[in-house]
């Protein structure tokens, strides 16, 4: 429960003061503003008043988004009760009597909306955070944050910070001019306010928005700087773009209106059902699961994997072995977390002793024996399954009676593998994505064999890594290689098809994916995707075909970016990449559509992943939207692939597969998604799941 304090002070100062007695979040929605903003105007229009002070002195907050959506399907309800929010924002600001917002703590979302009306902002300089958080989310700011933000900074300033989604530091809201000072404690920053007032009782503000008619040619650039594909953004650009040389009044409608709009968008619906409830939903489940005493962790491998998982374990306090086969590759593999450390340092966010401890918790070796009595063993060697059974054998029984020996593995069978351990009951797969200490997800894929006690001891291990796991079953590939193999075999059957590679991959990026099929392809190796296919159990035709030509490609010298030819050429001067086009390919005379290309991206990705549900290797919709997202890369705007589904709608999802059909076998339909399409079914309602599915 909020708290409203008001104080009239004698100077003709009304001081507002929020607060919880529970030193809980306050929540700034519809009612506060309509509580608090009358009052204001009323005050200000005194003819004795001469300035307003409001204060959060608790951490503030915007409206739950199940709630904000809620409120948002009353449309027309909804939409008037912002114009009169936005009518008196305008109003109060339009006395041009000093407005100051003392902020103590993190002031987010609608919240920081409201602060950012005031004229002057003074932040704690300990704790305080700005920003508005649901941008990363397809949102955008509304109740006045979109305009107030673009008075204060201009066009360029206030994209960056509007679009950003990034809570920020007191240091860097101070830098970038979205607060104006910083105070220490409580009395210096109501003394700072009351200083501030008394030298600026008459504001020089017009009724225009703070934007040079110089600038208006700008306005057309500024959509090059976000993502199209996201309503927020889209929306903030329009809204700018809008309200060039309009008043005050109209521009803050403008936005009242853009506002209403992008929520009834279903995009951003999608990214937070997926990438904020979902999150936190697998984050909580890992959390919940049952507490072990686990404080020793061996990491066998210290190459990239092995070295980024030995930093996060030991960040997450556990000691640490990192062994390798010789002494000078182990403490190269620690040299990891200290150059992680030291970058972290840099940038304020780590300190010499804390780098101090956390370098202390990791033991570099060479002797096997040292992880003797591990809670917890992971083994990070390279991806071949001879080595690692060899390494597996060799080192299981250092672990302790209860003890958990995991896989990093990408695509190699965990029951299989489970084998060489001699108790395939507490062996699980745990597929970290590279770099470590950057990437949240962990595929978590349980054997055959696995025991319940293993996965939440794996669960609780991931916990206290704070990263985001997501469940699996054993298979080939399991869940997110798979996938991400089926986005590149795409990839490869358009070239194949005479279809030009700067199309394919332009196609990529229009879809939303960060990085095209073919230059991912050639990151990884084309070595690396051939080996993988060689370890699959069988191959469809269009997967042999691709094996063939990727095994042509490898004879030639072209095995990507390492051997300085690929799919693209790379100049030994490390100049630009160049497009190559295989001689003995003709391109095509009939070249599909960009949107057709990009629907085969798209749409290659999610069928296979609902091939992965029905079979059982996922258990839920939500857990292959999270892995698509943060373990492909799949595009955000969608939420993922079954909310990609859900966007185009199941029965035209299928007609459109059914369409791609001659590309190869990847396009086969499974029955049980036909009889779904017929049925009219959607994976989620809203932001629930659909629990009508059964697999």
């Amino acid at each position: 429960m909020r708290n409203i304090k008001i104080d009239k002070e004698q100077q003709g100062i009304l001081r507002f003061e929020f607060s919880n007695a529970s030193k809980e979040s306050i929540t700034v929605d519809l009612d506060f503003f309509d509580e608090v903003l009358p009052q204001a105007i009323d005050f200000l229009a005194e003819d004795s008043s001469k300035a307003i002070i409001f204060e959060f002195k608790n951490p503030a907050i915007g409206t739950d988004y199940r709630v904000l959506f809620g409120e948002a399907m009353a449309w027309q309800v909804f939409v008037d009760r912002l114009n009169t929010v936005s009518k008196r924002i305008s109003r109060l600001k339009a006395f041009r009597k000093p407005i100051v917002c003392i902020v103590h703590a993190e002031c987010s979302s609608a919240a920081y909306s409201f602060a950012s009306m005031a004229t002057y902002i003074l932040l704690s300089k300990n704790k305080g955070k700005l920003g508005f958080p649901e941008t990363k989310f397809g949102l955008m700011p509304g109740f006045g944050g979109t305009i107030n933000l673009l008075q204060r900074l201009g066009p360029e300033g206030a994209l960056n910070i509007l679009s950003s989604g990034k809570l920020y530091s007191a240091d860097e809201a101070l830098k970038l001019g979205i607060a104006n000072l910083l105070f220490e404690d409580e009395e210096e920053g109501l003394s700072l306010a009351m200083s501030w007032i008394a030298a600026h009782k008459q504001l020089d503000l017009d009724n225009q928005l703070l934007i040079k008619e110089t600038e208006a040619e700008y306005f057309v650039n500024l959509s090059s700087k976000i993502n199209r594909a996201i309503p927020g953004q889209l929306a903030i650009v329009q809204v700018f773009q809008d309200s060039l040389n309009e008043n005050l009044a109209d521009a803050y409608e403008l936005e009242a209106e853009a506002f209403c709009s992008v929520l009834q968008c279903k995009e951003p619906l999608a990214m937070l059902r997926t990438q904020y409830y979902g999150t936190a939903e697998a984050s909580k489940t890992a959390a919940a699961a049952a507490s072990f005493p686990m404080e020793k962790v061996g990491v066998i491998g210290a190459g990239m994997m092995g070295a980024g998982i030995a930093y996060e374990a030991a960040k997450a306090g556990f000691e640490v072995v990192l062994r390798d086969i010789s002494l000078e590759s182990a403490e190269r593999g620690k040299a990891y977390s200290a150059k992680v450390l030291d970058k972290s340092i840099s940038l304020g966010k780590a300190t010499e002793k804390h780098k101090e401890i956390i370098l202390e918790r990791i033991h570099a070796t060479d002797n096997l024996a040292d992880m003797r009595n591990a809670d917890l063993i992971v083994e990070a060697v390279f991806e071949d399954i001879v080595l690692k059974n060899q390494v597996i054998a060799e080192s299981a029984d250092l672990l302790n009676e209860a003890g958990v020996f995991a896989s990093n593995t990408t695509s190699l069978p965990i029951s299989k593998l489970a084998i060489a351990s001699k108790n395939p009951a507490n062996f699980i797969g745990l597929h970290f994505f590279s770099p470590v200490d950057r990437m949240p997800l962990v595929e978590v894929i349980c054997g055959k064999q696995t025991s319940k006690e293993t996965l939440n001891k794996a669960l609780h291990f991931i916990s206290k890594l704070k990263k985001i796991p997501i469940v699996v079953q054993d298979g080939p590939a399991f869940f997110t290689s798979r996938i991400f193999f089926n986005y590149l075999l795409e990839g490869i059957s358009m070239i194949q098809e005479g279809i030009p590679l700067e199309q394919i991959e332009g196609a990529a990026r229009l879809a939303g994916f960060g990085v095209g099929p073919l230059a991912v392809l050639d990151e990884i190796t084309l070595d690396l995707m051939v080996k993988v296919y060689e370890q699959l159990p069988k191959l469809h035709a269009s997967q042999q075909r691709t094996l063939s030509y990727l095994k042509k490609l490898i004879a030639e010298g072209r095995s990507g970016r390492r051997s300085g030819k690929g799919f693209y050429d790379y100049p030994a001067d490390g100049g630009k990449k160049q497009n190559w086009q295989d001689p003995e390919i003709a391109v095509s005379k009939d070249i599909p559509s960009t949107e057709d290309l990009k629907k085969r991206l798209l749409h290659v990705v999610a069928l296979d992943s609902y091939r992965c549900l029905d079979e059982g290797i996922l258990s839920k919709a939500i857990d292959g939207d999270i892995g698509s997202i943060f373990g492909l890369g799949y595009p955000p705007h969608t939420g993922g692939v079954f909310g990609h589904i859900d966007q185009v709608g199941l029965a035209t999802f299928v007609e459109e597969c059914k369409g791609f059909a001659a590309a190869g076998e990847q396009w086969e339909i499974p029955p049980s998604l036909e009889k779904l399409a017929k049925e009219g079914y959607q994976f989620y309602n809203g932001f629930e799941a659909n629990v009508g599915f059964r697999h």
